[in-house]
């Protein structure tokens, strides 16, 4: 007993501390909060969610080899509705005029006009990520801005689907308030409970967005999902101290509730917050490093929003406390004691039930499908890329692409890969080094001699063979030079 009086002394201590010493807290939080506001902007927002993937992945291996030995532009699949294939013919030089467009495909078959609608293959001149791309991008969306026009496109595909993201979870984030306040509308004590609620969560969002910036680097996903993740994970935090500084209040004054209220919610909140960590810390050690990401935000998310409860929220509940006082009601929430004597009344079938209702689940869990492409999830409300999409797919049929790396150099054992791909059902087309024909005769990997070189390229045998020299000794092959 005498130990558990001497813990109970020393966070009552530690309580009337922090709130004697509430207005030096004040200024603190205060010069935080500045900091985090200026700070929100510099923080820096990686778009490409490949670079969270573990460093020994198959993916990411493959990634990484393509960007050091290949130069991947961009591209865009461009589909203009009703229109004539002479018209369509046209807006090809227009297209290609366009600065920092490459190449665009366009013909008369089927893969690029059916019905009156055409289809463009761009191609731009620097890589998806570079400005170069979405400016040529842009472009193009102007010159076709007089038509009937869509556009499937990874450029700048990033950064709008971070934008539309953050939308939507900004927009979640007031419909998570608005349930929350009528929800405490409903079940507290005193109207004016809620501005201490919501104050004391704002600041706490505001430090963890703005101390964002001591990471560096954060995902897109994370900086759009964090608050709304930080409501639901940390909100409960700030309700029990308010509950219990109103059950303290009912017998003592206020400044004398918060302090006993907070020394009795310090052990209480801190275990409680010890279970959320644990399972945020977890996230860490996820070989996708994305886990790491959201997990040491909303580590630190909690931290804040502990700090927050802990030190502010005894100052703003007493800030409040003559408006909390005069702002009582009665509680609205039902009596709902029927729960307890139905579970008790059902004890010997709830059970056995749950366990057969568990084993059904856990059979049917792996039947489970999951969809790893976002673009082929449905919603409710689609994005301007994803109804362009559908429309090119509608007409045009669907084009996956898979890169396939191979050591060069065997262009045989290339050549023959290549025709046993087209022989798969479910493959169109297969492109590579060894099947790209110059004419009936070759193909570009094809060894000719200097004799058939001069014949397909109508050049005097003598250039040729000086050609053949040249590239024999820049390869450092110097037996067939001499």
């Amino acid at each position: 007993m005498e130990e558990k009086k001497e813990k109970g002394n020393f966070w009552l201590t530690v309580a009337t501390f922090i709130v004697n010493k509430r207005k030096a807290i004040y200024v603190l939080f205060f010069i935080a909060i500045i900091y985090s506001v200026v700070s929100v902007n510099k923080v820096s927002v990686n778009q490409d969610i490949t670079k969270y993937l573990p460093a020994d992945s198959e993916t990411n291996r493959g990634l990484n080899l393509m960007e050091e030995q290949f130069l991947t532009y961009g591209s865009a699949r461009v589909m203009v509705s009703n229109i004539t294939y002479t018209d369509a013919q046209k807006l090809v030089d227009e297209l290609e005029a366009v600065k920092g467009v490459k190449e665009v495909a366009f013909d008369d078959s089927e893969d690029h006009y059916t019905g009156t609608n055409a289809l463009y293959d761009i191609t731009f001149s620097g890589e998806e990520e570079e400005q170069i791309s979405k400016d040529a991008m842009n472009a193009v969306r102007e010159t076709l801005a007089d038509y009937d026009t869509y556009v499937s496109t990874e450029v700048g595909a990033e950064e709008e689907t971070s934008k539309a993201l953050a939308k939507d979870m900004n927009l979640i984030l007031v419909l998570a308030v608005i349930i929350i306040v009528a929800v405490l509308l409903l079940s507290t004590k005193a109207y004016m409970e809620i501005p201490v609620l919501l104050i004391t969560f704002g600041v706490a969002a505001i430090l963890n967005k703005g101390t964002n910036y001591w990471l560096g680097t954060i995902s897109s996903v994370t900086d759009s999902i964090a608050v709304v993740l930080q409501l639901a994970l940390a909100i409960d935090y700030a309700i029990i101290l308010c509950d219990r500084f109103m059950e303290e209040h009912e017998t003592m004054d206020a400044e004398s509730a918060v302090k006993v209220a907070l020394s009795k919610a310090i052990p209480e909140i801190s275990a409680s917050s010890l279970t959320t960590i644990s399972g945020m810390v977890a996230m860490m050690f996820m070989q996708f490093r994305l886990g790491y990401d959201m997990g040491i935000v909303l580590v630190k998310a909690i931290i804040f929003s502990l700090v927050s409860v802990f030190l502010l929220m005894p100052g703003i509940l007493l800030l409040f406390a003559k408006g909390i006082d005069n702002s009582h009601h009665r509680c609205y929430v039902p009596n709902i004691t029927f729960a307890g004597k139905l579970a008790n009344k059902t004890k010997y079938i709830i059970p056995p039930l749950f366990v057969l209702v568990l084993v059904f689940a856990f059979l049917k869990s792996n039947g489970c499908e999951y969809i790893y492409d976002t673009s082929s999830v449905e919603s409710a409300k689609k994005s301007e890329s994803k109804i362009a999409q559908e429309k090119i797919e509608g007409a045009f049929g669907t084009s996956n692409q898979l890169v396939v790396m191979v050591p060069r150099g065997n262009y045989e054992a290339e050549e023959k890969t290549l025709k046993e791909i087209e022989k798969l059902d479910y493959v169109d087309s297969a492109l590579g080094l060894a099947n790209v024909s110059i004419n009936d005769d070759y193909v570009l990997t094809d060894k000719i001699s200097p004799r058939d070189f001069s014949e397909l390229a109508d050049l005097d045998i003598e250039i040729v063979r000086l050609l053949y020299v040249a590239y024999a000794y820049n390869q450092e092959q110097y037996g067939p030079v001499f």
